[in-house]
């Protein structure tokens, strides 16, 4: 896969790649729950390199809910985030006693990077309760459950997986829930699509970070990771740009709009621009030159080739942020603390 093409999405990996691999070759499974599309995908061993994706099982829950603040079904995300972890216990044969710990990646002091510190912050931690008081909790309804934000690498000098792991060893946790924030290739999916998987985790990849995987090969226990994409690269934002532009003076042309009123004051309210019909590839080029003809994945090689030896390639996130943030704390939290403890409603 392009390593200019940067996210932690395995379906935004799954349409980088999708001229690398016969589709009967991918495992893919896609239905809807609760206005909730999730795709289910298994990326194996083979497929690692094509897909830049470690192997194993990733549940994308896709949905407009989380930034429209829709209350009723934020909470059946709640409850699907809690049912498709549940699936992994399952997998993993963990039984409801069993010790778990939730890790928190991610920097408090960067607002679309604190997602997994902010998690851990509500996560219903147990497990000093069922070491000191074990006669105060109830056995049946809840587990021992501890959690950790470790900061991260610029601020501590020490390897996220070093000090998770040193923590494992000490504590002995029967599996790991790594909370983080992602990157994603698409404007359409920030705040909006939630990652599930057992391929474990590398902290900051999506930025363009290399560090040392959380996974159950690094650390030897299952490695449950849940993730939101909070930002975008300005090499997306650009050719997302582009490509409405286009779409939007397609959309006038059809409708018959003068060459020298193509954005007339009254189109300029919302359009589903993903159902623009484009014109032919000869009307294209002579409106864009050869931006007009080009791919995607060209428009976006030749963006980064841009900004990127500028030092214009800049992470960006939205300006309702800190919102998004907090209402994306409260569905992850809640969901996992439902998954951990059967005990709370």
């Amino acid at each position: 896969m392009n390593d200019n093409l940067r996210t932690d999405l395995i379906i935004e990996s799954l349409e980088i790649s999708k001229n690398q691999i016969q589709p009967n070759d991918i495992k893919i499974k896609e239905y809807n729950v609760d206005e909730m599309k999730i795709t289910e995908v298994l990326v194996t061993k083979e497929q690692e390199e094509v897909f830049g994706k470690k192997s194993g099982t990733y549940i994308t829950i896709d949905t407009t809910a989380i930034v429209e603040n829709d209350h009723e079904t934020l909470l059946k995300i709640q409850k699907q985030i809690a049912r498709q972890i549940d699936l992994f216990f399952q997998k993993y044969k963990i039984t409801n006693d069993a010790l778990g710990i939730v890790v928190g990646l991610g920097n408090n002091n960067v607002t679309p990077d604190s997602l997994g510190p902010n998690v851990v912050e509500h996560i219903f931690v147990t497990k000093h309760i069922f070491d000191l008081h074990p006669e105060d909790i109830d056995n049946e309804g809840f587990r021992p459950v501890c959690a950790i934000s470790p900061g991260v690498m610029g601020n501590t000098g020490i390897e996220t997986a070093q000090i998770v792991d040193s923590i494992i060893d000490d504590v002995k946790p029967k599996f790991v829930i790594v909370v983080d924030a992602l990157a994603a290739r698409a404007l359409s999916r920030v705040n909006k699509t939630i990652q599930i998987s057992d391929a474990g985790i590398s902290p900051g990849s999506g930025v363009g970070n290399k560090r040392k995987e959380l996974s159950f090969d690094t650390l030897g226990i299952p490695v449950i990771s849940v993730g939101i994409p909070t930002v975008v690269d300005a090499v997306t934002i650009t050719r997302d740009a582009i490509d409405m532009i286009i779409k939007h003076i397609s959309y006038s042309i059809k409708n018959k709009r003068p060459s020298n009123n193509l954005v007339p004051a009254h189109m300029s309210g919302r359009k589903d621009l993903d159902k623009v019909e484009l014109p032919n590839e000869n009307v294209l080029k002579n409106l864009f030159g050869e931006m007009g003809i080009m791919t995607n994945e060209e428009k976006q090689q030749l963006i980064f080739e841009v900004l990127t030896p500028q030092g214009l390639n800049y992470m960006v996130t939205t300006k309702e942020i800190d919102t998004n943030i907090d209402d994306l704390t409260h569905i992850v939290s809640r969901g996992i603390n439902l998954a951990l403890h059967k005990n709370i409603s």
